[in-house]
């Protein structure tokens, strides 16, 4: 049956399918790693860059019962 029209459904999932196996996926380990990096840098910078008295409260969190606010 020549000339028939392939339906819509069938079409649109075929197209899916030759864009997601056209897609280069090679950058992305790339791209995962340099967003790590940079998180990890940022949360260490800013844990190094917290003061002393800071840092002893939100060490003695666990241990009082008195809700404080360690940012100030």
């Amino acid at each position: 049956m020549p000339n028939q029209p392939i339906p819509l459904e069938r079409e649109s999932k075929r197209m899916i399918k030759d864009l997601v196996s056209a897609l280069d996926y090679s950058a992305c380990a790339e791209w995962a790693l340099a967003l790590f990096v940079v998180a990890f840098a940022t949360i260490t910078y800013g844990t190094m860059k917290l003061s002393q008295n800071a840092s002893d409260r939100f060490a003695s969190i666990p241990l009082t019962d008195q809700v404080e606010d360690s940012r100030q």
